[in-house]
């Protein structure tokens, strides 16, 4: 990741919202604008710590000239209008913002905004933290790809599932789910024998049909790595 993150979620939504709350306080110094139309809504806004809130519509090129697009990281058109996410996106393209997402509400739009470079972004409910991962772990970007469809992407506390802890990252796959990456240290570890330690935080891709017993699936995993590692003469778990 780089040393200073510049983010821009321009837009008023629930998906903007939870947006903001996964990306806030992750940039590495980095500054994260959140633009909003409505003055009480930027009054909100400025009020997180970690949040620079600009008042003003995403599609008016004066609000948007404030945002420093040159030098922008990642740019998020992520409002309720799709009109107005497609022409902020364009803008902040052409203006030299390096990765571009606009969120969408018909499909038959996404080839023409994957030829010119932009990033169409579906609105199920797992999209924010999808985005998030995929802007702050650019090294797992590709297998975050693999979530559209079947799979769901989740980030999780290894500590909330002290029966990972200690296990390898090789080790840790099932049926119906894989953890594929271990953010811990401060870097994201993709290798086979990475340990998972207590402070990590684990990447899962899993079935959709899990959702509700993710946890209890996520036990099974562990112990089937538990069972392996002692075969191999290691030690898993708490």
């Amino acid at each position: 990741m780089d040393a200073k993150l510049n983010v821009v979620v321009a837009g008023y939504s629930s998906f903007s919202w939870a947006l903001i709350k996964e990306l806030r306080g992750r940039l590495g110094g980095g500054k994260l604008y959140f633009v909003l139309p409505e003055r009480q809504q930027a009054l909100e806004a400025g009020l997180l710590e970690g949040v620079v809130a600009v008042h003003g519509e995403i599609a008016n090129t004066e609000v948007l000239d404030q945002l420093d697009l040159e030098h922008c990281h990642t740019f998020i058109g992520s409002s309720r209008e799709e009109q107005a996410n497609i022409l902020c996106a364009l803008y902040a393209k052409n203006s030299g913002a390096r990765h571009v997402y606009a969120r969408l509400f018909d499909a038959k739009l996404m080839p023409l905004l994957e030829s010119v470079g932009i990033t169409p972004l579906q609105t199920s409910h797992t999209a924010a933290a999808f985005t998030a991962i995929s802007i702050l772990k650019p090294s797992v970007a590709e297998l975050v790809s693999l979530t559209r469809g079947q799979f769901d992407l989740e980030e999780i506390r290894a500590a909330d599932y002290p029966e990972l802890i200690g296990c390898r990252l090789g080790n840790l796959e099932g049926e119906n789910l894989n953890i594929i990456a271990v953010d811990q240290g401060g870097k994201v570890w993709l290798g086979y024998n990475t340990v998972v330690q207590e402070d990590a935080m684990l990447i899962i891709i899993y079935d959709k049909r899990i959702k509700k017993q993710l946890r209890q699936e996520l036990r099974y995993v562990a112990m089937e790595a538990a069972r392996r590692s002692k075969a191999a003469g290691g030690q898993c778990g708490r």
